[in-house]
């Protein structure tokens, strides 16, 4: 048998297993004059020719063998390592892919090739076109190097099968993504087009009774008073009008759809006016590449962490920034608050958070996405917030 380390080094690289050069190193570890490595399809149904030795073009693409059908397909369906001599097989793609004349015949060993038990991945077929069968020796040591290569494919099987799975879930996360702010800019435009109308025609009609009424205040204590309750009505009307703007706002971003995730991003620290937020951020094209839903993730993060800022931190000045790092982007947000301790929040149930809602919230979305959040905040210095989203090419 030849120097195993062929073996070894096709087995370890990166990277799927070059079935090619399985079958030439089974030809020489056992002086052979070909090997066909035949893999299980994954409905477990039929074997496909995954390389032969020497190659054979057409051939192998034009084979396949029922699993338990002719000795191949028994071998992958009950496991069992047989040899053969004078083996004639029927099938004329097959006997091309082992180039046989038409009254020739072969010794042959076919192999299971077994990952975890009970899968049977793949077959390995060693033949002879000269009359010299294959010993016990040999069926005992090609069955235990079949098994390594077993093995291997197995393992590339679930990781496939893993990437798979992991592209699907990507997609299912965009797509909800999608959906959500999709939903988001819905319920924003009937905000924009029912309440808000509805409030400046309110606004409008109560100052309309408000100049009527001022003519006859002096004269008319009742007309006074409705007067008074006027501009009051007035007064909570434009209040309602802002509010419904900023909820408008924080449903949905404009600048986001239109401009992307830079700008949405300086233009979300301008409409804060309770803080001071600077922003720094690079150029718009250094962050083109970022997936529409992972910007819309980004941008609510960022959000957020000013909404925490304002509302429980008691901060005067905040920083936002966007940059790319490599194959990463990083987005930051700090601010000058009163701090906290991160580990005793962490310690916490989600339930009994309270004011560190918003940090479940941000912890949340990051997993979405698969990005890494670090939370740094000393009591009394303020917090940071860092997400990493590393970009799949």
């Amino acid at each position: 048998m030849t120097d195993l380390s062929a073996l070894h080094d096709l087995l370890l690289a990166p990277g799927d297993l070059q079935l090619g050069e399985v079958a030439r190193f089974f030809t020489g570890a056992f002086k052979a004059d070909g090997s066909v490595v035949f893999v299980v399809d994954p409905t477990g149904r039929e074997l496909h020719v995954g390389a032969a030795e020497p190659s054979s073009g057409a051939a192998e693409r034009g084979l396949s063998i029922p699993v338990g059908y002719g000795v191949t397909g028994l071998v992958a369906q009950n496991g069992r390592a047989v040899t053969l001599v004078d083996d004639s097989p029927r099938n004329s793609a097959h006997r091309q892919l082992l180039r046989l004349g038409p009254d020739q015949t072969v010794s042959r060993m076919c192999l299971p090739a077994r990952g975890l038990a009970p899968a049977i991945v793949a077959v390995l077929s060693i033949h002879r076109h000269r009359p010299v069968p294959f010993s016990e020796a040999d069926l005992e040591g090609a069955q235990r190097l079949a098994d390594l290569v077993g093995l291997r494919l197995y393992a590339q099987s679930l990781l496939g099968a893993a990437e798979e799975h992991q592209s699907e879930r990507d997609r299912m996360i965009a797509h909800a993504i999608s959906a959500q702010e999709a939903e988001r800019r819905r319920i924003a435009g009937d905000l924009h087009d029912g309440v808000t109308q509805a409030l400046v025609s309110l606004t409008f009609h109560l100052s309309a009774a408000e100049v009527g009424l001022a003519a006859t205040r002096e004269a008319d204590v009742a007309a006074a008073g409705a007067l008074v309750e006027i501009q009051s009505a007035r007064r909570l009307a434009g209040l309602a009008y802002d509010e419904t703007r900023a909820a408008i706002s924080g449903l949905h971003s404009l600048t986001l759809d239109d401009l992307g995730l830079v700008a949405a991003l300086k233009s979300l620290t301008q409409t804060v006016p309770q803080l001071d937020i600077e922003f720094r951020g690079d150029a718009a094209d250094r962050l083109g590449d970022v997936p529409d839903h992972c910007a819309a993730v980004l941008y609510r993060i960022a959000q957020e962490a000013i909404n925490n800022a304002v509302k429980h931190a008691e901060a005067e000045r905040a920083v936002v920034s966007i940059r790319r790092a490599g194959d990463s982007v990083v987005l930051g947000i700090t601010d000058d608050g009163v701090g906290f301790d991160v580990a005793s929040v962490r310690e916490q149930a989600p339930d009994s958070r309270g004011d560190h809602f918003g940090l479940s919230s941000i912890a949340e979305r990051c997993a979405l996405i698969g990005a890494r959040l670090r939370i740094d905040s000393v009591e009394g210095r303020g917090t940071a917030v860092i997400v990493e989203l590393r970009l799949v090419p």
